[in-house]
């Protein structure tokens, strides 16, 4: 039992993270709905692994990652906005999500593996998920290092970075197929419903106390690792549904953050008066 909360609390750690940072680098860029779409691909996949008997995370990261990848060409061919485009995959992944979990066979495994996708479960926080996670945060930190310069530009503002002659559609599409392989990742920890709390909410945490891009991303990347381990802790903790402890979780941070923010205002304008 001590092995299986040390497990989840790493596990956290990297996966709560990794989904600060990209989520709020996908919020910078209003990718937000696109995030949407590659999470309910990730989920339909996995419900189509769930199916097949095959390897979960393999078939859920291929569907996010194909998603990403498509989505902007597709938006362009079909002459609509890559938003709408996103929620009619989204609609589409859905139905196929329901249809795979009713395909699945034997009552057991639908209980159990079907609870998994859908709410999360600390049961998956294993040692071969765990090293997907520090290889996801190794690839994106580095990427931010090495590319620092662009991302930044591009998150300061898009047009002048276009200016500058930074191909702001080639991040954008890159920062897509990172988003997809991220949500993939956490989808095993949150579940498919609750994922999007350990993108922005650790986001919008951030926002209360921090100004500058850096500041935004290293306070999401905090606020996410503690929302995904105080939420696994409680899960561990209460037996309750791992999303939903993760989902509480970061809401309270967000709450203590935006309380302090309130505060700190208040104590300058004292100061002035």
């Amino acid at each position: 039992m001590l092995m299986l909360l040390i497990s989840s609390i790493i596990g956290g750690v990297l996966a709560g993270g990794l989904c600060g940072v990209v989520g709020a680098i996908c919020n910078r860029l209003k990718l937000t709905t696109m995030a949407f779409s590659m999470a309910h691909a990730a989920l339909a996949g996995s419900a189509l692994a769930l199916a097949l008997g095959a390897d979960i995370i393999s078939l859920a990261m291929l569907l996010a990652i194909v998603t990403a990848m498509i989505l902007g060409p597709l938006a362009d061919h079909l002459r609509i906005p890559i938003d709408l485009a996103s929620m009619t995959l989204f609609s589409l992944y859905n139905a196929l999500a329901f249809i795979f979990i009713i395909s699945a066979p034997g009552p057991a495994l639908m209980i159990e593996s079907v609870g998994q996708l859908l709410w999360g479960s600390i049961l998956a926080i294993r040692p071969t998920y765990i090293a997907y996670l520090l290889l996801a945060s190794m690839i994106v930190l580095s990427l931010l290092i090495i590319f620092w310069g662009k991302i930044s530009s591009i998150l300061f503002d898009i047009r002048l970075a276009e200016a500058e002659g930074v191909n702001v559609k080639a991040y954008k599409y890159a920062m897509l197929v990172i988003a997809g392989m991220t949500v993939t990742l956490a989808l095993r920890m949150t579940g498919g419903f609750l994922v999007f709390s350990l993108l922005y909410v650790p986001a919008a945490a951030s926002l209360q106390l921090q100004a500058n891009m850096k500041g935004i991303i290293a306070a999401s990347w905090i606020f996410g690792s503690a929302s995904a381990s105080m939420g696994l802790l409680m899960s561990f903790l209460y037996d309750l549904p791992a999303g939903s402890c993760i989902t509480i979780a970061a809401l309270i941070i967000l709450l203590a953050a935006s309380a302090y923010s309130r505060l700190r205002a208040s104590l300058a304008a004292g100061r002035r008066a």
